[in-house]
């Protein structure tokens, strides 16, 4: 945690310990590994060599201890335990909450953790054995990885309230250039089907101004609500945020932006008996 945050400080505070404390743990794995794992010494924390490579093999043992926690209960037949997932902005925020809710009506045994990123995050997490599965609004092809749809959206045009698109009667890709956009930042699924409809119609990313490039979902919306410009997001997250009256949904008229969601597993090893059930549920 202290790599990943570059902070002792930041670290304890994630952690609900003290900064010494923090620093105490840190000092005896030193002394135990016998090198130093961070450089302090130019006003900021980062890994030493040593220190990377004790990170890579603390995330392997990380992974190990959770994938033995997720298998035990195999052993008994009992539905229970830890059952890692990562999901893309949209299925992590919209789709698989109430999932995840009434899953653990039938399966209160199982403890549920969720990732949310971008597709290729998630298909990173999963090739490292980090989740057991993934949402994501990409067609992974790789040979190692399964994947099966399981939900579909379409994605829309959305505008500050008063922005001249706002009123259009009909907007096409075309309409697009020459607005400021606001874009999700590479590696989101959103982008890629976007990139891929507008090729479609003759419209390249690159003719668009792109004025930022966000992270997620929601933070694209609070920029368009906020007048930064338009940008295409994901008609189920831009219905729930349509009540505070700040902006203005449309479809793109000359382009078919429907898109499906998919479940993604590694063909081996074989999923916990949590993820093989809460992919049944998801299918069902």
């Amino acid at each position: 945690m202290v790599a990943d945050l570059g902070s002792f400080s930041g670290a304890a505070r994630r952690q609900g310990l003290t900064q010494p404390a923090i620093s105490f743990q840190i000092k005896s794995l030193e002394k135990e590994l016998g090198a130093p794992l961070f450089d302090r010494s130019r006003g900021k924390v980062v890994l030493t060599p040593a220190g990377r490579t004790a990170y890579t093999h603390a995330k392997k043992i990380m992974a190990a201890r959770e994938q033995m926690m997720a298998d035990i209960p195999r052993t008994t037949g009992e539905v229970a335990g830890r059952l890692l997932m990562g999901a893309s902005t949209v299925p992590g925020e919209y789709l698989l909450p109430p999932l995840i809710s009434r899953y653990r009506k039938d399966f209160p045994g199982v403890s549920v953790s969720l990732d949310i990123g971008d597709s290729a995050g998630v298909v990173r997490e999963l090739k490292d054995e980090a989740i057991e599965l993934g949402f994501v609004g990409t067609p992974v092809t790789s040979p190692e990885i399964s994947r099966k749809p399981f939900a579909e959206d379409r994605l829309v045009l959305i505008t500050p309230a008063r922005h001249p698109l706002a009123a259009a009667r009909q907007v096409t890709c075309r309409s697009l250039p020459g607005n400021s956009f606001v874009n999700r930042k590479a590696g989101s699924g959103t982008r890629t089907r976007l990139e891929e409809g507008l090729a479609a119609r003759g419209v390249s990313a690159s003719d668009l101004d792109v004025v930022a490039e966000l992270g997620s979902t929601q933070s694209v919306i609070s920029a368009v609500q906020a007048g930064m410009g338009i940008s295409i997001v994901s008609n189920r997250a831009a219905e729930q945020s349509l009540h505070k009256g700040l902006m203005k949904v449309k479809d793109i008229d000359d382009a078919d932006l429907t898109r499906k969601f998919y479940v993604i597993f590694l063909k081996q090893p074989p999923l916990s008996l949590a993820a093989e059930s809460f992919l049944k549920f998801c299918l069902s």
